[in-house]
């Protein structure tokens, strides 16, 4: 109980909330990564009192949401899926044995722009060589982005104040890879499909059919705003209109983030669930005040807190960090739960 005391952050209330939100949770750097969500997903799994089995992430990107939460003991299993089949491939490298391969391809290469331009116009003949395409370009590109016209940090000519290798920390980086191989045996499932497949997929899994209110769906689909500049597999408006309805019939509980812009706000805004969440220092639930650096949350969870009175529309703050946490030995972990061993 002393260290949860210790590393654990007070919610609103003065409750004790442990959470994990490292800042290199995730190797893979991400066009509108969610990382600082997490202790805001946490404090709502908390506030609903739920016990999650399975957490699904049909646009997995770089995991950061899912791997926070399974570290920080508030579900159980996660479920991860992308539609890159180049992030797909990362992932299932990093939960299989594979990964130890891996690991040591980083520890061993060569961090040039040769290298770069060899790694962009490669066609992985496995899937160990496009996890490390995807990991390299992704760690060494503008913006951490995958997609074709993506140039190198520092430029073609490094000439810019950053080079090529400034986002490149091997021995970190492959740490943490090692690190997070252990945790495979939480892993669910990582798969290349379509959000639509993967919510055909969980339904037929026996943790749904069984207990569906184990499981929890997050949603974090690309941007509106530049998308296609970010995201190799972007969304069209068509296909952010049939994401609105299918959100409709989603069984069980779900959470919904999209970046703050007008259209989601127009799709989502009468949903009793909407809120706008305040990521700069804090997570404040807001669905009215004008914020920076904001995201939209939609989600069953927050209409079912607001309407039994245990959330109100506005001035709900959770606290977020300002500094890294601490590596994984300090890891604050949900006591409901058993520990998970990272170390």
């Amino acid at each position: 109980m002393k260290e949860t005391k210790k590393h654990a952050r007070p919610d609103i209330y003065g409750n004790t909330v442990p959470w994990c939100t490292r800042s290199d949770v995730s190797p893979l750097r991400y066009p509108g990564g969610k990382r600082k969500l997490a202790p805001f997903i946490a404090d709502v799994i908390t506030r609903a009192k739920l016990d999650i089995e399975l957490f699904v992430e049909p646009f997995a990107g770089g995991g950061a949401v899912s791997i926070s939460l399974l570290e920080g003991g508030y579900v159980k299993s996660i479920a991860l899926a992308d539609a890159d089949p180049l992030v797909a491939a990362f992932w299932r490298t990093v939960f299989s044995m594979k990964a130890l391969r891996l690991a040591d391809m980083i520890y061993d290469v060569d961090v040039t722009l040769d290298e770069w331009h060899r790694q962009k116009s490669l066609e992985p003949r496995t899937e160990l060589q496009a996890a490390f395409k995807c990991f390299f370009l992704n760690r060494t590109s503008f913006s951490g982005a995958l997609m074709p016209q993506t140039g190198p940090i520092g430029g073609r000519s490094q000439s810019g104040a950053y080079k090529i290798d400034c986002r490149f920390n091997r021995e970190k980086l492959a740490e943490r890879i090692l690190e997070l191989q252990k945790l495979s045996n939480r892993v669910a499932f990582v798969r290349n499909e379509s959000y639509r497949k993967t919510l055909r997929n969980v339904r037929a899994m026996r943790v749904f059919r069984d207990t569906p209110e184990t499981v929890l769906w997050y949603l974090d689909p690309p941007f509106f705003a530049k998308a296609e500049r970010l995201y190799s597999y972007s969304f069209s408006e068509e296909q952010h209109d049939v994401l609105a309805q299918d959100v409709k019939s989603i069984p069980g509980h779900w959470i919904l983030s999209y970046d703050d812009h007008p259209e989601a706000r127009e799709k989502y805004g009468k949903h009793p669930g909407f809120a706008r969440v305040n990521l700069q220092y804090s997570a404040r639930i807001d669905a009215h005040e004008r914020l920076v650096a904001s995201e939209v949350i939609v989600s069953n969870i927050i209409a079912r807190l607001r309407a039994s009175g245990d959330l109100q529309d506005s001035g709900v703050v959770i606290q977020l960090p300002r500094r890294r946490q601490i590596p994984s030995a300090g890891i604050v972990r949900n006591p409901m739960f058993p520990r998970t061993q990272v170390g």
